[in-house]
């Protein structure tokens, strides 16, 4: 199955609590999201800041076959449903999504 989109998804943990963050996004949310209706791959990294106090920033890059509102729509309903679990560790401000298409 060849991918339609890349998802590079960057957040940041709460203050004080990037251990939290990081055992949540490993050990939960990655499999979870990656195993949602129309997505291929999904793997997480560290952004490396040049400034050793810059706050922590991770990104996520997920392969999909469908359109992100497709995900994203999926994700939600598993929220409400009960099979994916979001994490008050993650700092809601620093969410930014970025999608690219194939050319």
């Amino acid at each position: 199955m060849s991918h339609e989109y890349t998802l590079i998804v960057h957040t940041s943990p709460v203050d004080g609590r990037e251990d939290e963050y990081n055992s949540w996004y490993d050990d939960v949310h990655l499999a979870e999201f990656s195993a949602l209706p129309g997505v291929i791959s999904g793997r997480r990294f560290k952004v490396v800041s040049p400034d050793p106090a810059a706050k922590a920033v991770y990104a996520a890059i997920y392969e999909t076959s469908v359109d992100p509102a497709a995900v994203f729509a999926a994700m939600n309903e598993g929220i409400k449903a009960g099979t994916v679990h979001m994490s008050d560790a993650i700092d809601p401000t620093s969410l930014a999504v970025t999608t690219l298409k194939p050319r």
